[in-house]
């Protein structure tokens, strides 16, 4: 199933013999083997055919002993399934999500906002929008076309002097920049004249180059955020050790579930690290996953849930109410959600 050609997004349904029905999704990004995900998805149903959903920790031994020799494809396809599996747990024991994971610390959440890329002017209008709107962060991109250093300088100034200090912005660059001196650079520019601690950088340098980022964090006025560097338990131990960052952005599938991060939200209570949720694209379902898994944590960065489906091409519904700027979770079991078989059937493309 495709939506807006940046994707392909792989529902699993899993159905128990007492009838209960649960569901996961598997993101693969344009560029990716559509062919070999499915390949791993067969393998893994067949795999596990039998096995007690409800325990993930025995359904992640038997996947691994499946299909141990593909990694990087079963870091998603595991955490579908065991989206699934505690989509069905809490079905079984007629609780929410979150209740599964540990109980929630609220259901009421602030989101952040991602702003369009546009000329300066339009820019700050429209952070003053999504604040009024109720939303408690902003986030944007930069280096993504043709527009020069200066006029990313500028937008991002623009935005800085539209909102209050207490709404934080942070700068999306996705290790676009060649070394440490650029993004130096860039934000000893921007904070020249006047000083903003509401800004941080996401991703500066490449997600492998954790020195680097160390080293930049020492010498940024701003915070570090990284996103792609934290793909498991074993990658943000790393990133702790070597203090290359001052808050992440965390992803369920990059990480290879919701066990595996909250493994990671663990490591990062310990380590005086911000957790900000992200869940940049997926259907309702793959969102709801995300936003339980905020719900369990005591100190919560705003979200980033968007809309990444068409509203005639969004297979769920349910799991959570966008109200302004905040998102709601409700007490349905499970992850809450129900899917419209018509919409899904519509969307399918064979493989």
């Amino acid at each position: 199933m495709s939506s807006r050609s940046s994707f392909d997004l792989v529902i699993v349904k899993v159905i128990t013999d007492s009838s209960l029905v649960g569901f996961g999704e598997v993101i693969s990004r344009s560029g990716s083997s559509s062919s070999g995900l499915m390949n791993v998805l067969k393998a893994s149903a067949k795999a596990l055919i039998g096995s007690d959903i409800l325990n993930p920790n025995a359904m992640g031994c038997t996947l691994d002993d499946a299909i141990d020799d593909i990694r990087t494809t079963w870091s998603a396809v595991g955490a579908a399934f065991e989206m699934a599996s505690f989509d069905l747990m809490g079905k079984a024991r007629g609780v929410p999500a979150y209740s599964v994971l540990g109980g929630q610390y609220r259901t009421n959440l602030e989101r952040s906002a991602l702003l369009a890329d546009v000329a300066p002017e339009e820019a700050a209008l429209q952070a003053k929008k999504r604040i009024k709107e109720g939303f408690c962060g902003l986030k944007m991109s930069i280096r993504d076309g043709n527009r020069s250093a200066e006029q990313d300088l500028n937008t991002v100034l623009a935005v800085l002097d539209a909102v209050e200090s207490d709404i934080h912005l942070n700068v999306l660059v996705g290790n676009k920049w060649e070394n440490a001196e650029q993004v130096t650079s860039f934000f000893s520019s921007l904070l020249s004249d006047s000083f903003f601690g509401n800004v941080s950088v996401e991703q500066p340098l490449s997600p492998l180059d954790l020195d680097g980022l160390a080293k930049l964090r020492e010498i940024l006025p701003v915070s570090v955020v990284l996103s792609e560097s934290v793909s498991s338990p074993d990658a943000m131990v790393q990133i702790a050790h070597h203090a290359a960052a001052d808050r992440i952005a965390l992803n369920i599938s990059r990480v290879g579930g919701l066990s595996q991060a909250q493994k990671i939200v663990h490591i990062c209570d310990a380590a005086a690290i911000g957790v900000s949720v992200c869940a940049p694209v997926g259907s309702r379902l793959g969102l709801s996953a995300h936003t339980h898994l905020a719900s369990t944590i005591r100190d919560p960065l705003p979200i980033d849930i968007g809309n990444s489906l068409a509203p005639e091409r969004e297979p769920f519904s349910g799991g959570f109410d966008m109200m302004g700027g905040r998102l709601v979770l409700g007490d349905q079991p499970g992850l809450g959600v129900d899917l419209n078989e018509d919409v899904l059937r519509a969307m399918v493309v064979n493989t």
